[in-house]
This record gives structure tokens, C-alpha cells and sequence, in this order.
């Protein structure tokens, strides 16, 4: 059974509306709830003054809407913004406050295009291949999205195609993305997918030259990839899984 937490205020008469989310929010436990779990839901844009004033208002929480103003006028981060918003409850343990900080930390001092990156590629970690590549082919559009960093953007795209087996596509993506980033490993990585393209003995040939290279990390990267194969992850398509090294 789930653990009970009541709310150590009364909730809001008025919810605090999370646009994100299409969530109405009527405690700071809920909010803490919502942090902790959609986390890359949210950028920079948190730091709210109508938040503040829900919390002063709604919450009937002044000493910490004041604290919250003060550190937004200070000029502070949304790592500390949060960390400070959820340390007005005890719903979260002082690791998960750790945890928190350090994730939202990543997002520290870049652009609203790079944050995106780092929101998919988060994705791509959890193995959400076919969201990812939507997601990317996007972001390749967006206006001043060129360079290097547009590079690192293919190259995840080439290792989201790669983890469905789409092993040409994953060429196309590895090879434009080291035309803009001149990285080696996208372009071994090009290579690694025109071979596996090629079939069973491409794939064996990727294998026994990656085994000769680095032989305990290929090793564990195709056990893992075998048993992906048989259990994947509940909200990906059911397909397997390809070891590839993201940017």
C-alpha cells in the first residue's frame, strides 16, 4: 500500500494552473509531486511571479513567497528556485531535494534550444526512440540551430534510429552529423551503421571489431541490448534496442 502524506497546509481555494501539465495544483505537496516527477516538463520560464503570488495568496504562505521573490530578484537559478520552493513542505527527503537540484542544474545557463536537447536526450537515455526522432527533426529546424551543435543534434538522431534498427537512416544521420561536428565517433559510428545495414554479416563484422577494441564494455553493451530485446521499456514500441553512443 502507498504510503498516507497529508498536506501540512490547507489547500487552495483557487488551484495554481501547470500549463505544462494541463494540471490544476491545489497543495505545495501536489507541486512537489508534480516537480519531482515531470521534472523535464519545465524550463526557466517556473521562475513565475504568479506562482509566487499563488503561494502568498492561495497557500497563505507569505514567509515563503517572500523568500521566493528575493531569490528570483536576486537573480538565482531554477535549481535554487526549486530547491527552495520544495524545502516549504516535508514531502521531499533531502535526497530527492539533492537529486532535483543537481538534475535541473543541467539547464543552468543555456539557451531554450539547448534545454530542449537536453529534455530529448533524456528521452533517448530512457530508450524512446520514436519520440525522440520527432522530437529532434524538430529541434534541426528550429531557427539558428547550426554547427557543432546541430552535428551533436544528428548524431542522437542516428542513435535513436539505430536503437529501431533503422540502420541506413542512422548512416544518413551519423554522416551529416560529422560533417558539421567532425567528431570521430559519429563518424565510427557511420560506419558501425553501414555495416550493421548490410545484414547479418555486417552486423557480425561490427561485433568482432568493436569485441577486438574494447572487449568488457562491447561485451556488457550487447548483453544489455539482448535482454532489451526480450523486455523493453513499458512505453516504447516493444522494439529492441541497439547499443549506440549518444552526443
Amino acid at each position: 500500500m502507498g504510503q498516507l502524506l497529508l498536506c501540512s497546509h490547507e489547500p487552495a481555494s483557487i488551484p495554481y494552473y501547470m500549463e505544462a501539465a494541463a494540471l490544476n495544483i491545489y497543495s505545495l505537496e501536489e507541486l512537489c509531486y508534480y516537480l519531482l516527477r515531470e521534472t523535464d516538463t519545465f524550463g526557466i520560464s517556473f521562475l513565475d511571479d504568479e506562482l509566487i503570488e499563488w503561494i502568498q495568496n492561495e497557500l497563505k504562505l507569505p514567509v515563503l513567497a517572500k523568500r521566493l521573490q528575493k531569490q528570483k530578484a536576486e537573480g538565482g537559478g531554477l535549481a535554487e528556485f526549486v530547491s527552495l520552493l520544495v524545502s516549504g513542505c516535508n514531502y521531499c527527503t533531502p535526497q530527492e531535494v539533492e537529486t532535483l537540484k543537481e538534475f535541473l542544474g543541467a539547464f543552468e545557463d543555456k539557451s531554450e534550444v539547448e534545454c530542449k536537447k537536453i529534455r530529448i536526450d533524456r528521452l533517448l537515455a530512457r530508450k524512446r526512440y520514436r519520440i525522440c526522432i520527432a522530437e529532434y527533426t524538430r529541434l534541426l529546424y528550429t531557427p539558428g540551430v547550426d554547427g557543432a551543435f546541430a552535428g551533436d543534434i544528428y548524431h542522437n538522431l542516428g542513435t535513436a534510429y539505430a536503437g529501431l534498427f533503422f540502420f541506413t537512416e542512422a548512416a544518413e544521420c551519423y554522416q551529416k552529423a560529422y560533417q558539421r561536428n567532425q567528431n570521430p565517433l559519429s563518424q565510427k559510428q557511420q560506419e558501425a551503421a553501414l555495416r550493421l545495414a548490410k545484414g547479418e554479416n555486417g552486423f557480425q563484422e561490427a561485433v568482432v571489431e568493436d569485441m577486438a577494441e574494447r572487449p568488457q564494455e562491447v561485451l556488457g553493451q550487447w548483453k544489455e541490448a539482448y535482454s532489451n530485446s526480450v523486455q523493453t521499456h513499458p512505453y516504447d514500441s516493444g522494439e529492441p534496442s541497439m547499443p549506440m553512443q549518444c552526443r
